[in-house]
Protein backbone atom coordinates (compact mmCIF):
# COMPACT_ATOMS: atom_id res chain seq x y z
CA UNK A 1 0.00 0.00 0.00
CA UNK A 2 1.32 3.64 -0.98
CA UNK A 3 1.97 5.75 1.86
CA UNK A 4 -0.01 9.38 1.94
CA UNK A 5 2.37 11.69 0.75
CA UNK A 6 3.73 14.94 2.90
CA UNK A 7 2.92 18.41 1.64
CA UNK A 8 5.83 20.56 -0.40
CA UNK A 9 5.92 22.42 3.18
CA UNK A 10 5.86 19.40 5.21
CA UNK A 11 8.77 18.14 3.10
CA UNK A 12 10.56 21.05 2.98
CA UNK A 13 10.87 21.34 7.07
CA UNK A 14 11.86 17.67 7.33
CA UNK A 15 14.61 18.38 4.79
CA UNK A 16 15.45 21.48 6.99
CA UNK A 17 15.41 19.43 10.02
CA UNK A 18 18.02 17.34 8.40
CA UNK A 19 19.83 20.05 6.61
CA UNK A 20 20.55 21.04 10.67
CA UNK A 21 21.27 18.08 12.06
CA UNK A 22 23.25 16.78 9.66
CA UNK A 23 24.96 20.24 9.63
CA UNK A 24 26.22 19.58 12.93
CA UNK A 25 26.69 16.10 12.60
CA UNK A 26 29.21 16.59 9.62
CA UNK A 27 30.96 19.38 11.98
CA UNK A 28 31.39 16.92 14.71
CA UNK A 29 32.75 14.52 12.26
CA UNK A 30 35.24 17.14 10.96
CA UNK A 31 36.58 18.07 14.39
CA UNK A 32 37.49 14.17 14.76
CA UNK A 33 38.68 13.85 11.76
CA UNK A 34 41.76 16.61 12.86
CA UNK A 35 39.81 19.54 11.26
CA UNK A 36 39.41 18.25 7.66
CA UNK A 37 36.66 19.82 5.78
CA UNK A 38 33.39 17.58 5.73
CA UNK A 39 31.09 18.22 2.55
CA UNK A 40 27.02 17.36 3.02
CA UNK A 41 25.14 17.15 0.06
CA UNK A 42 21.60 18.11 -0.01
CA UNK A 43 19.52 16.07 2.45
CA UNK A 44 16.48 13.53 1.41
CA UNK A 45 13.61 12.90 2.32
CA UNK A 46 12.48 9.23 1.59
CA UNK A 47 8.83 7.78 3.07
CA UNK A 48 9.66 4.10 2.52
CA UNK A 49 9.78 0.31 4.21
CA UNK A 50 12.62 -1.61 4.97
CA UNK A 51 13.50 -3.10 1.58
CA UNK A 52 13.23 -0.05 -0.02
CA UNK A 53 14.93 1.94 2.59
CA UNK A 54 18.50 -0.57 2.17
CA UNK A 55 18.46 0.41 -1.55
CA UNK A 56 19.72 3.76 -0.20
CA UNK A 57 22.80 2.48 1.29
CA UNK A 58 23.48 0.36 -2.10
CA UNK A 59 21.39 -3.00 -1.99
CA UNK A 60 23.70 -5.81 -1.05
CA UNK A 61 27.15 -4.15 -0.94
CA UNK A 62 29.50 -4.36 2.15
CA UNK A 63 29.07 -2.13 4.25
CA UNK A 64 29.68 -0.90 8.31
CA UNK A 65 27.53 1.06 9.91
CA UNK A 66 26.63 2.15 13.60
CA UNK A 67 22.71 3.35 14.84
CA UNK A 68 21.49 4.46 18.07
CA UNK A 69 17.73 4.55 18.88
CA UNK A 70 16.29 7.97 19.70
CA UNK A 71 15.07 8.79 23.20
CA UNK A 72 12.68 11.36 23.86
CA UNK A 73 9.65 13.07 21.91
CA UNK A 74 11.04 10.87 18.81
CA UNK A 75 11.08 7.37 17.97
CA UNK A 76 13.57 5.78 15.48
CA UNK A 77 17.25 5.40 14.98
CA UNK A 78 20.10 7.68 14.01
CA UNK A 79 22.64 5.73 11.43
CA UNK A 80 26.50 6.19 10.26
CA UNK A 81 27.19 3.95 7.40
CA UNK A 82 30.14 3.53 5.61
CA UNK A 83 31.10 1.79 2.66
CA UNK A 84 33.46 -0.93 3.91
CA UNK A 85 36.68 0.56 2.28
CA UNK A 86 35.76 4.03 3.56
CA UNK A 87 35.20 2.77 7.14
CA UNK A 88 38.39 1.24 7.20
CA UNK A 89 39.95 4.77 5.76
CA UNK A 90 37.85 6.46 8.87
CA UNK A 91 39.19 3.72 11.44
CA UNK A 92 42.76 4.85 10.17
CA UNK A 93 42.18 8.29 10.53
CA UNK A 94 40.63 7.77 14.06
CA UNK A 95 43.71 5.45 15.46
CA UNK A 96 46.50 6.48 13.13
CA UNK A 97 49.04 4.52 11.60
CA UNK A 98 49.22 1.84 14.55
CA UNK A 99 48.61 -1.85 14.41
CA UNK A 100 45.05 -1.96 16.23
CA UNK A 101 42.83 -5.01 16.19
CA UNK A 102 39.01 -5.37 15.17
CA UNK A 103 37.44 -4.88 18.71
CA UNK A 104 39.75 -1.42 18.95
CA UNK A 105 38.65 -0.49 15.48
CA UNK A 106 35.07 -1.51 16.02
CA UNK A 107 35.08 0.98 18.88
CA UNK A 108 36.61 3.89 17.24
CA UNK A 109 33.67 4.29 14.66
CA UNK A 110 31.01 3.50 17.42
CA UNK A 111 32.73 6.05 19.39
CA UNK A 112 32.28 8.69 16.45
CA UNK A 113 28.67 7.78 15.59
CA UNK A 114 27.73 8.42 19.14
CA UNK A 115 29.61 11.71 19.03
CA UNK A 116 28.02 12.45 15.44
CA UNK A 117 24.61 11.22 16.76
CA UNK A 118 25.24 13.27 20.05
CA UNK A 119 25.65 16.78 17.87
CA UNK A 120 22.87 15.78 15.40
CA UNK A 121 19.88 15.31 18.00
CA UNK A 122 21.55 18.24 19.85
CA UNK A 123 20.69 20.45 16.90
CA UNK A 124 17.58 19.42 16.79
CA UNK A 125 16.33 19.55 20.51
CA UNK A 126 17.47 22.83 20.46
CA UNK A 127 15.52 23.54 16.99
CA UNK A 128 12.62 21.73 18.75
CA UNK A 129 12.84 22.55 22.47
CA UNK A 130 12.47 18.47 22.87
CA UNK A 131 15.42 16.47 24.82
CA UNK A 132 16.61 13.75 22.79
CA UNK A 133 19.46 11.34 23.69
CA UNK A 134 21.10 8.66 21.85
CA UNK A 135 21.16 5.43 23.40
CA UNK A 136 24.35 3.30 23.10
CA UNK A 137 25.79 2.84 19.39
CA UNK A 138 25.48 -1.04 17.97
CA UNK A 139 27.65 -1.37 15.37
CA UNK A 140 27.64 -3.73 12.73
CA UNK A 141 29.65 -5.19 9.15
CA UNK A 142 27.66 -6.89 6.90
CA UNK A 143 25.41 -5.75 3.54
CA UNK A 144 24.05 -2.85 3.22
CA UNK A 145 20.69 -4.47 3.39
CA UNK A 146 20.79 -6.32 6.51
CA UNK A 147 22.39 -3.45 7.89
CA UNK A 148 18.91 -1.40 6.88
CA UNK A 149 16.89 -4.28 8.02
CA UNK A 150 18.10 -4.45 11.29
CA UNK A 151 18.18 -0.70 12.12
CA UNK A 152 14.62 -0.34 10.84
CA UNK A 153 13.57 -3.50 12.95
CA UNK A 154 14.79 -1.03 16.15
CA UNK A 155 11.94 1.45 15.33
CA UNK A 156 9.12 1.30 17.30
CA UNK A 157 5.54 1.34 16.05
CA UNK A 158 4.86 -0.23 12.18
CA UNK A 159 7.98 -0.92 10.55
CA UNK A 160 7.40 -1.04 6.99
CA UNK A 161 5.80 2.98 7.16
CA UNK A 162 9.24 5.15 8.19
CA UNK A 163 10.30 8.21 6.93
CA UNK A 164 14.09 8.80 6.37
CA UNK A 165 15.94 11.97 6.36
CA UNK A 166 19.24 11.14 4.60
CA UNK A 167 22.39 12.97 3.81
CA UNK A 168 25.95 12.19 1.86
CA UNK A 169 29.18 13.12 3.18
CA UNK A 170 32.56 13.29 1.45
CA UNK A 171 35.49 13.97 4.25
CA UNK A 172 38.59 15.62 2.39
CA UNK A 173 40.95 12.90 3.47
CA UNK A 174 43.72 10.59 1.86
CA UNK A 175 42.29 8.35 0.64
CA UNK A 176 38.81 10.16 0.75
CA UNK A 177 36.19 9.10 3.64
CA UNK A 178 32.79 9.24 2.16
CA UNK A 179 29.58 7.54 3.93
CA UNK A 180 25.82 8.68 5.19
CA UNK A 181 24.14 9.96 7.50
CA UNK A 182 20.18 8.71 7.94
CA UNK A 183 17.60 9.93 10.34
CA UNK A 184 15.29 6.93 10.50
CA UNK A 185 11.70 8.09 12.40
CA UNK A 186 8.68 6.17 12.74
CA UNK A 187 5.85 7.64 10.62
CA UNK A 188 3.88 9.41 14.09
CA UNK A 189 6.91 10.46 15.37
CA UNK A 190 7.23 12.32 12.17
CA UNK A 191 3.99 13.67 12.25
CA UNK A 192 4.46 14.84 15.50
CA UNK A 193 8.10 16.55 14.51
CA UNK A 194 5.63 18.40 12.34
CA UNK A 195 3.58 19.55 14.44
CA UNK A 196 6.05 21.12 16.76
CA UNK A 197 7.44 22.74 13.60
CA UNK A 198 3.78 24.28 13.00
CA UNK A 199 3.88 22.77 9.80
Amino acid sequence: MSLPLPSDAQLDALREVANIGCGHAANALSRLMGGRQVDLSVPRVVLTGPEDAAGLLGGDASAVAAWLAITGALRGVLMLALPAPDAQALETLLLGAQECGQAERDSAVSEAANIVASACLSAIGKLTSWRLMPSVPTLRRASARELVGAAVGQVEGDPGRVVVLEARFMAAATPPVSGQLLLVLERDSSRALLARLGV
